[in-house]
C-alpha cells in the first residue's frame, strides 16, 4: 500500500503552496534576467543605433575692443552633440553679414505696417524702417574635416554629450553698419554612415557654401 501512495504523496508535495511558490519565485527571477539582458543590449547597443544624429550649434558675438571707427567683434561657436549616437562633422561655414538699416523720410509709412495678415502668427513691422541700404558678407570662413575632403586628414567626430567651441576675431565698421547678424551651417551624419565629398563654394553674393562635390555619384 505504501508503494501504491508514493506517486500521490509526491503529487501532493509538487503541488502544495510552498512548491507553486518557488516555482513562482524561479520564473520570475528568469524572466527578470531575460528582462535585464533585453534592456541592457536594447538601451545600450539597438537605441544607439536607431537614433538619428543630432547637433546643436549656439553662437555668441561680443565687442572685444576698438581700433578707429573699427570694432572687434569676438564670436565664439559651439557644437554639441546632445543625440544618442555618435556625430561624424564633414565641414562647416560661417559667415558674418552686416547691415545698414534704410529708414523713410519723416511723412512716409512703411505700407507692410498696416497689413492685415497674421497667417503666421507672428508680426514684427517697423512704421519707419525701409529696405536695408545696404547688407554684405563681411568675413566667412570654412573648413572641410577627413571624410569630406582628401585635403584634411583631421577628424571631427563628437560622442553623445561632447562639445567643442570655437572662436573667431574679426573686425566691423560701425559707420558702415547698424548690425550684422551671423550665420553658421553644420554638415553632419552618424558615425557609422560611410562620409561623402563636399566642396567650398562662394556665391554671388559672398556667402561661403559646403556643397556636395560634384565627383559624388549618389
Amino acid at each position: 500500500m505504501s508503494e501504491m501512495n508514493e506517486p500521490d504523496e509526491k503529487k501532493e508535495k509538487w503541488f502544495n503552496p510552498e512548491g507553486i511558490n518557488n516555482i513562482t519565485q524561479t520564473l520570475a527571477l528568469i524572466g527578470a534576467g531575460i528582462w535585464g539582458i533585453y534592456t541592457f543590449i536594447y538601451q545600450a547597443e539597438i537605441v544607439p543605433t536607431l537614433a538619428p544624429p543630432t547637433l546643436s550649434v549656439t553662437s555668441n558675438l561680443e565687442k572685444a575692443g576698438q581700433k578707429g571707427d573699427k570694432d572687434a567683434i569676438l564670436a565664439t561657436i559651439t557644437r554639441s552633440n546632445v543625440g544618442q549616437t555618435s556625430v561624424k562633422v564633414l565641414g562647416y561655414t560661417l559667415n558674418v553679414i552686416g547691415v545698414k538699416q534704410g529708414f523713410l523720410n519723416e511723412n512716409e509709412t512703411n505700407p507692410a505696417f498696416f497689413q492685415n495678415n497674421l497667417a503666421s502668427g507672428t508680426v514684427k513691422e517697423s512704421r519707419r524702417y525701409g529696405t536695408p541700404e545696404k547688407v554684405e558678407t563681411i568675413m566667412h570662413f570654412g573648413r572641410l574635416f577627413k571624410g569630406a575632403s582628401d585635403l584634411s586628414s583631421e577628424l571631427a567626430d563628437l560622442n553623445p554629450g561632447e562639445s567643442l567651441s570655437r572662436v573667431f576675431i574679426f573686425y566691423a565698421d560701425r559707420t558702415k553698419y547698424d548690425y550684422l547678424t551671423i550665420r553658421v551651417h553644420y554638415v553632419y551624419m552618424k558615425l557609422s554612415d560611410p562620409p561623402i565629398p563636399l566642396t567650398l563654394e562662394v556665391d554671388k553674393e559672398g556667402l561661403l557654401n559646403a556643397k556636395l562635390d560634384a565627383s559624388c555619384i549618389n
